[in-house]
């Protein structure tokens, strides 16, 4: 990488109040690397045409101080946050960044404010949220007498305005992203009317609907009754946040009298614990008793899946490693250290997760030298605490060690 060339771009200056946000908002959740390395960037570009020079990587990371490893995690953490939208050409990457959210939009983002509130604890968040506050004054008993363009002024005939140069303007970042998994056109197909529109659906939109389908198991008709209930035709602007809000609340609602029927006899792999199959809800329901929040750690599962493009059955063998070494989920930015920390280790594909997990119940740190997971290799014990695992899913019944 030190060999290849950058050039940046953003759409818009960073204000005073984009400062605030990035450093008192995103900052602690992408580190402070990350956070150093945006605010770079920016400077990098022209204050006229907000692009940089072509420069190279290694004149980059002389300029951070950092090592090209510590470079990538801190590109990474800015990509899956949204600020950053990265294009190839050859040997030129582009860095094209994006403006931070609103502290409005971040706060009410289902995704970001929630993790915030994660990471930094309900008294930390309610100082935040107070910072960036302020009271709304009332328009009560007053009527909006505001004249509209064409009660003002006389128009003839207008010239169209054509030119090939671009007009800068500021645009907002669209927060977090994760890849589309699932057949989307099902679900718009069962769509009632009032709510079967192309324009409502935006690549993020979908992203949101892919995690909550895998996360709390819903059926397409369950799904269908949450974006009925989340659309609101006078306030549509809000239909994301009211779809992370409600899927919450339905999930809340129905939790503990809901579970998906699994045989895992039926699976055909050698392995007795299929890692990519398993649901949350089956996981935790395993290991129900020992959370005090079961709707929190679901709803910490669906951020850790939006928030890392990984195979399911990596995700899903560090969360049963963390649950059988804690007495509740850890959280998010915990997670995410123990799921980079595998993937460097080269546990990264359900093979070498399943034999990891079989041969560490602990959920202590894998060894520093790589085992070889040959996709041959046979595994001559299985744990005791896997077939309790299997038999609490066909029961129903949480068992302990």
């Amino acid at each position: 990488m030190k060999n290849d060339c950058l050039w940046i771009m953003k759409n818009s200056a960073i204000s005073e109040e984009d400062q605030a946000v990035l450093s008192l908002l995103y900052q602690p959740l992408i580190g402070t690397e990350a956070h150093g390395l945006y605010l770079l960037l920016s400077n990098l570009t022209d204050k006229k045409n907000h692009q940089s020079e072509i420069v190279s990587f290694s004149f980059l990371l002389d300029l951070l101080n950092i090592k090209e490893k510590a470079f990538l995690s801190a590109r990474q953490k800015l990509e899956a946050i949204g600020l950053i939208n990265i294009y190839q050409k050859k040997d030129i990457y582009l860095f094209k960044l994006n403006m931070p959210l609103s502290p409005k939009q971040f706060f009410l983002d289902g995704i970001l404010g929630s993790f915030l509130r994660s990471e930094i604890g309900d008294k930390n968040f309610n100082m935040l949220f107070e910072l960036f506050s302020v009271p709304e004054v009332s328009k009560d008993g007053y009527e909006n007498i505001t004249k509209t363009f064409d009660e003002v002024f006389q128009v003839n005939n207008l010239e169209a305005l054509t030119t090939n140069k671009h007009v800068f303007g500021r645009k907002n970042g669209t927060g977090v992203v994760i890849k589309d998994e699932f057949d989307f056109e099902v679900l718009y197909e069962a769509l009632p009317i009032r709510i079967k529109k192309k324009r409502l659906y935006t690549e993020k939109i979908k992203s949101q609907i892919a995690s909550i389908f895998y996360v709390y198991g819903f059926s397409i008709e369950e799904m269908v009754r949450i974006l009925s209930d989340s659309y609101i035709e006078e306030n549509k602007s809000i239909f994301y946040e009211k779809i992370s809000l409600n899927a919450k609340m339905y999930n809340e609602q129905k939790n503990g009298n809901h579970s998906i029927e699994i045989d895992m006899k039926e699976q055909k792999s050698t392995n007795p614990l299929v890692l990519s199959k398993l649901k949350p809800q089956e996981i935790i329901r395993a290991y129900g008793s020992k959370l005090t929040n079961q709707s929190f750690a679901l709803e910490t599962i669906r951020n850790l899946v939006e928030r890392n493009a990984v195979d399911i059955a990596v995700i899903n063998a560090v969360i049963i490693a963390a649950l059988r070494s804690k007495n509740d989920l850890p959280s998010l930015n915990y997670l995410e250290k123990v799921l980079n920390d595998w993937i460097k280790r080269g546990i990264d594909n359900e093979e070498a997760a399943y034999h990891y997990i079989m041969g560490d119940s602990s959920g202590t740190k894998p060894k520093t030298n790589k085992t070889n997971y040959a996709s041959n290799r046979v595994v001559k014990h299985v744990p005791d605490w896997v077939n309790d695992f299997i038999d609490s899913m066909e029961t129903g019944e949480t068992k302990h060690d």
